[in-house]
């Protein structure tokens, strides 16, 4: 059991957000991402910066496929390096572990269309070439990192619009819209990225919205990372112990800006207890959530401040130390 961060933070400085991952997360630190910074520093194109032989720029409406580089494109490369450079300067060249979010191909293919103005994710072919240039795109990134931090790298594949994807999108037209795509097809293309990443550790961010737990089965990442109070139902449930009793771990997001950690340690002991009960209320093994269980801040940390979020990772390792330590008494 550890805890860790997912990776967006609040504000736009890279030395403050790497001395709060740092300081205030566990055995797992993680590249910082700032959306406050604007085009670049957002999910899709800081992931669509790292893509290999395939380019694009922002559109009238979303991000776009291009024929070659443009200035933003270029701009997004730079400032990843800045980023790292920054990084390196604060953290030193020898990091155990470091963890990298890319944001994943249904996600991406969703957030970039191309020229015609239909999304990437409506056309096989471009879907598969995107894909493919992700894989090789984020295998080049990790053995960047590894290489400057001399560390370990686990791969999270970040999945915010998976639910919507799933239900249907709306098209470039009302006469248009975008197909569901079922729980099958989600699991299989997830599951070619994470055989062709080049990562000790592949996770999969399902944080956010109610878990769609046949994929998260069936994708093959080590861990699925989940928001607990979104866990409600037989069927939500009943996924979650099928998850866990073939292997896979969880990441639960039980942390928020609003935490801070008390003198007495009575609030991290609260949602220790609660995380505890509800474990046992699951009918699991109680050596398991020892075993297979990570600690991690809910999604949406970024709408707090600096301080805040700092105040969420520690309440994250206080929570964790106690599950860890204690959870056969709490």
């Amino acid at each position: 059991m550890t805890a860790y961060g997912l990776g967006p933070l609040p504000g736009t400085s890279i030395p403050e957000a790497a001395d709060v991952i740092l300081s205030e997360t566990g055995d797992l630190p993680h590249l910082p991402e700032l959306p406050a910074r604007g085009l670049g520093s957002d999910p899709v194109g800081r992931t669509a910066g790292l893509l290999e032989a395939v380019a694009v720029d922002r559109g009238p409406r979303s991000w776009i496929m291009t024929d070659r580089p443009q200035l933003l494109t270029r701009r997004t490369w730079d400032l990843l390096d800045r980023d790292l450079d920054e990084l390196e300067e604060a953290w030193g060249t020898s990091l155990p572990n470091l963890k990298v979010q890319i944001t994943g191909p249904w996600t991406l293919a969703a957030g970039i269309e191309m020229g015609n103005g239909h999304r990437v994710l409506t056309d096989r072919g471009a879907l598969r070439d995107l894909t493919d240039a992700l894989i090789e795109g984020v295998n080049q990134h990790v053995r960047n990192v590894a290489a400057r931090f001399h560390a370990d790298v686990t791969v999270q594949i970040d999945e915010p619009d998976l639910p919507a994807i799933a239900a249907g999108l709306q098209g470039a037209t009302h006469f248009n819209p975008v197909r569901p795509v079922n729980p099958k097809d989600l699991s299989e293309r997830l599951a070619h990225v994470v055989e062709g990443l080049d990562a000790g550790h592949v996770m999969l961010n399902q944080t956010g919205y109610p878990p769609l737990w046949d994929v998260a089965r069936d994708c093959g990442a080590g861990t699925v990372l989940i928001t607990l109070d979104q866990v409600a139902g037989t069927e939500q449930l009943d996924g979650l112990g099928h998850v866990v009793s073939s292997g896979t771990r969880l990441g639960l997001g039980v942390t928020g800006p609003e935490d801070h950690v008390d003198e007495l340690l009575a609030k991290p002991r609260e949602r220790a207890v609660a995380v505890a009960r509800f474990w046992e209320q699951l009918g699991l093994d109680p050596q398991w959530l020892g075993e297979r269980v990570d600690v991690h801040p809910r999604a949406g940390i970024t709408d707090g401040t600096v301080a805040q979020a700092a105040g969420a990772y520690r309440m994250a390792v206080a929570v964790e130390q106690m599950l860890r330590k204690d959870a056969g008494d709490l």
